[in-house]
């Protein structure tokens, strides 16, 4: 006949089950972080690897406890005997408990497995059989566990993810700043280009144009603006970058500046330093934003699959 602990595990997943289980049994038993306790802990013993649900190193060994919410899966059951046999002749394991439920279907198989290495090995392996009140509390506390280490998980995660967004908002401000000092700078030395051209169009212009400037300047007419060439126009941008740096330069010597500290501010070299392409920035941010969140739920969703498999009811 039902009773509340099958009305508990009713709604519950397979997952869920035994999880709870686990968790308020540990904690029931004092198996806490504080004494030394980790849950799913793997040994390696031979070739095979043995998941524990809860383990603590015990001298050069380890003290390992196996937690069964419900009926026994027998395969799976006498596969870990089987390593835990060979765990205990090694001295990997040096102590074994195993928990079931009182009521929940247990294999014969499985029982005389328990039964022999009980015998075996006396005072190291030991089979309990948890009353279904003790079980149902236990199942009631791993759940009030759980639902308060998921709330802290989920404040931790809206901390991570407002931290990323204003990371995000930093990186673009810093973008956009840059881009609009960068635009400035070429206006003021497109600026400078048109007045040196102007200047130098009016000291080295032949006859004939300087007669026809000052025919315009007596008829009250702008003089004409010469045309450069795209060579000419690179040069004087480069002429003009060269005078920026070396105008820089010196004021930074001027002011005490470090010869290190110059050459973080690029004044050290004559190479106009590459301009930032704000797009590209912008992109490579958020993909490596959106890279990190789908690998952490990958591995999140790896891990509880896992999980899921090898744990029995």
């Amino acid at each position: 006949m039902p009773d509340e602990y099958d009305d508990i595990r009713r709604g519950l997943s397979r997952y869920e089950r035994g999880l709870y289980f686990e968790l308020g049994r540990a904690r029931e038993q004092g198996e806490t972080p504080e004494r030394g306790w980790v849950r799913q802990f793997e040994i390696n013993i031979g070739r095979d690897t043995r998941r524990l649900d809860s383990a603590r190193t015990d001298g050069r060994g380890t003290r390992g406890v196996e937690r069964k919410s419900g009926r026994v899966n027998e395969r799976e059951a006498r596969e870990q005997l089987r390593v835990e046999r060979a765990g205990l002749e090694s001295g990997q394991l040096t102590h074994s408990r195993w928990e079931t439920v009182e009521g929940e279907k247990l294999p014969d198989k499985v029982r005389e497995d328990m039964q022999a290495l009980a015998r075996d090995f006396p005072g190291q392996f030991h089979h309990q059989v948890i009353s279904r009140a003790d079980a149902l509390r236990a199942m009631q506390l791993g759940r009030s566990l759980m639902s308060k280490q998921l709330e802290l998980i989920r404040a931790h995660e809206l901390v991570r993810a407002d931290r990323a967004r204003k990371r995000l908002e930093n990186i673009r401000e810093i973008v956009r700043t840059r881009k609009a000092r960068e635009e400035k700078a070429r206006e003021e030395r497109a600026r400078v280009e048109r007045e040196a051209a102007v200047r130098v169009a009016r000291e080295f212009a032949p006859p004939e144009q300087a007669r026809t400037r000052e025919d315009n300047r007596e008829k009250g007419q702008p003089p004409p603006v010469p045309q450069r060439t795209p060579e000419q126009e690179r040069e004087n941008a480069r002429t003009l970058a060269k005078q920026e740096r070396d105008n820089a330069r010196a004021l930074a010597i001027e002011n005490g500046l470090s010869h290190q500290m110059m050459g973080i501010l690029g004044l050290n070299s004559n190479t106009t330093p590459p301009m930032i392409d704000a797009e590209q920035a912008r992109a490579r941010a958020e993909a490596d934003r959106n890279r990190s969140i789908h690998q952490q739920r990958e591995r999140e969703r790896a891990q509880a699959r896992e999980q899921s498999r090898i744990r029995g009811d």
